[in-house]
């Protein structure tokens, strides 16, 4: 479904709550650039199944790099892995990065530390079987605090018709429409000068102090 990303958003925006929140220090695995798999990069697209997009996005593979967060212990939140994609320019200018996976020193002890961290045996194993399978390093960076306007998708602005956002990074076709992402009370938007992004309840709590 697709709606009119300047509209919706002006929508959101003038109907909720905006109220400052802290996004707390967080690791991210970082994947290589399209162009670094070689003819892999030529076959397929850089299509990223989300929790906002479950069919799958396509990023830019000239601008954007695939991300995995393990959050509060957990690999899967709601069955799904935390995957999105970053510009480049975040990743290049990153100032806490290590290497992660099982090609390095630097990389195992890194591994190390992220398995540790992880609460159930079965998604410990899923992290664990994806590094035994590659032969390079990942990135692992690590995100400061931040500070962050946020608005929570309360009953009033659900059933005021709010069912839906239009992600900030989604591109509008020419008519200004984009693919939409479904909304949940109790969900949260990030607000950003280019617009929305959702963020589900549970993984707002992980992730965000108000």
């Amino acid at each position: 479904m697709k709606a009119h990303k300047a509209i919706i958003t002006n929508s959101i925006l003038a109907e909720g709550n905006k109220r400052p929140c802290t996004k707390l220090e967080l690791q991210n695995i970082v994947f290589p650039m399209w162009n670094d798999l070689g003819l892999i990069g030529m076959m397929f697209r850089q299509c990223v199944a989300t929790k906002e997009q479950p069919s799958g996005n396509i990023y830019d593979e000239k601008a954007f790099q695939t991300v995995l967060r393990i959050i509060g212990g957990k690999v899967l939140m709601s069955n799904r892995p935390d995957c999105y994609c970053w510009k480049f320019s975040k990743v290049t200018s990153a100032k806490n990065v290590s290497k992660i996976g099982t090609c390095s020193a630097e990389g195992i002890l890194s591994l190390c530390n992220v398995l540790n961290g992880i609460t159930h045996e079965a998604e410990k194993s899923l992290v664990a079987d994806m590094f035994a399978k590659l032969k390079n390093d990942l990135l692992l960076v690590t995100t400061p605090q931040e500070q962050r306007t946020c608005i929570e998708v309360t009953e009033v602005m659900y059933h005021s018709g709010i069912h839906y956002c239009v992600d900030e990074w989604m591109e509008p076709d020419e008519n200004g429409d984009a693919e939409v992402t479904r909304l949940s009370i109790g969900d949260y938007l990030i607000v950003t000068d280019s617009g929305v992004y959702r963020i589900g309840h549970d993984e707002f709590l992980e992730t965000h102090v108000i």
